[in-house]
Formats: C-alpha cells, structure tokens, sequence
C-alpha cells in the first residue's frame, strides 16, 4: 500500500516524505560510567528483573538505575534504610502511575498518548507505556516496535491494526526518503562545495521529522497528516535547491561550450592565416 506523507490514505504517494523513528527518545540523566549490576543490592533480591534490565536500552546507555523509577537506595545493602522513606522508596509503581512517571524522562511521547486512544491507562484494556516497551527490559525504540506492539492486542483485519501497520509503512518511507535525499546532497557537496548552502534546509527537515516521533503516540491521524504535510514541504526545499544546483551546473556547461568553440575557431584561424603568410 502506497503512502503519501500528508494524507496518509491517499491514493498517490509523494516522491518525497519526511520522516523519523517513531518512539520518542528524551533527555533523561546520564550516569557517567555502566554500572557494575552485581554491586546494586536491588539485584541480589531482584535477581530477574536485574537480568531483565542488564538487556535494556537503558541499561546499556548508562542512562538508569533501578532507583529512578523505583526510588530507594540502590548500593545500600541494608534493606530497611535503603528503603527507608526519606530514600522516596515508592517500591512497584501503580499502573496509574507509570505513564507519569515515564513522561519524566520522555515528555514528549507522555504529551501526546494522553490525547490519544489509549490515554485511558488506568482502564487494563487499554495499554501503558510498559505494554508496548516492556518494563525492565526495555528495548531500542524502532519502528518495527510498532509492528509487533500493535499486534498484541489488535487483530489483523481490524481498522485499530491497519492503521498502526499503515503508520509504521509511512514513517519507514518517509526515513528512506529524508536518507536518500541526504545521500545525493552529501555526494554532490564531496564534488561541490557551493552547495552547502541546502545543509541549513536538511538539518531543518531532519528536525521536522524528529516531530512525528513523539506524535505518533497521540495514533491521530490527523496530526499525523500534518505533520507529515509539514515534512514533505522541508525535504521538498532541499529537493529543490539540489535541482536548482543541477540546474545552474547544466547552463554553465552549455555557456563553456560555445567560448571552447569561440577559441577554437580563432586558433584555426590564426593557423591558416599564418600559413598564407607564410
């Protein structure tokens, strides 16, 4: 099925879309080095949940530890003041909790699920963030999440499925198309240098595309066309100087042709002149 970046169930598809990974990544409090699993006390207890987290994204970036979610002291072998009330030890979170406790690192993605149909998360049909990416065992966002995610609640053939799968197809065309485009521009900048000048227009349709990112939490079709919409016209631009670019490098070459000509001509000339004075 074919898809154009601002209307999603169109029948045409744009030659260009803009694009992104669809789970948001956040600014979140970088710890400065991994941490050694076996010297958090949580682990020695918790043995499979450390496990768990040994394998996340989180983990492995160096990003968390168990007490920015769970509070607590993590290096504290004595259980009762590791958990302690000053320690703001909250143990498991409540499910109504964790969509808030999620959106402290990853606003934007929490901005837009509770404006969209699975904001009810304290009702258990509906989903919260550990649903689609896991709790401990958090995993890289990347658009085959989606895939995987949608289908875990969703049955082919349903319209909730269809549109998660369409979504996913969207944003996979629009990353190819924004890596294509960076693709020609980077080569022909190699060659030349003048065109720089599309860099500043390529940063901006990148950063254009990291929109639909936390967006496509919101699974509103509307917005996504938007934001879609607002893509193409970016990457367009870019398209459009690299035409531009081809353009000018097409009359300058047609302009050299009849100056060669020009000197060429007089060259004979003076050749054969030479020779009748001769």
């Amino acid at each position: 099925m074919a898809h154009h970046p601002g209307r999603l169930f169109g029948n045409q598809r744009r030659v260009l879309l803009a694009a992104i990974l669809c789970l948001g990544v956040a600014t979140t409090p970088v710890i400065s080095q991994q941490v050694d699993l076996e010297e958090v006390m949580c682990t020695l207890c918790h043995f499979e949940q450390g496990d768990a987290f040994a394998t996340s994204i989180h983990y492995k970036r160096g990003l968390l530890l168990c007490n920015d979610c769970h509070g607590g002291l993590p290096f504290e072998a004595d259980t009762e003041i590791a958990k302690a009330p000053g320690t703001g030890f909250i143990g498991r979170p409540a499910r109504g909790d964790i969509a808030a406790l999620c959106g402290s690192c990853h606003s934007g993605p929490a901005q837009f699920f509770v404006q969209g149909p699975h904001r009810e998360w304290h009702n258990e049909a509906n989903p919260t963030c550990i649903s689609c990416h896991s709790n401990h065992a958090v995993v890289d966002a990347t658009l085959d999440l989606i895939d995987e995610s949608c289908s875990k609640c969703h049955e082919i053939g349903t319209p909730a499925l269809a549109w998660g799968t369409d979504l996913a197809a969207a944003l996979r065309g629009a990353k190819g198309d924004l890596d294509h485009t960076a693709t020609i521009l980077d080569s022909l900048i190699a060659a030349d240098r003048s065109l720089r000048h599309a860099m500043p227009l390529l940063e901006t349709a990148t950063s254009s595309l990291r929109e639909a990112d936390p967006r496509s939490h919101a699974l509103d079709q509307a917005l996504m066309n938007k934001t879609f919409d607002l893509f193409r016209q970016d990457l367009t631009a870019v398209e459009q100087a690299i035409a531009d670019h081809a353009e000018t490098r097409e009359r300058r070459r047609w302009i050299v042709y009849p100056v060669w000509g020009f000197i060429v001509v007089n060259v004979l000339l003076m050749w054969v002149k030479r020779r009748q004075l001769k």
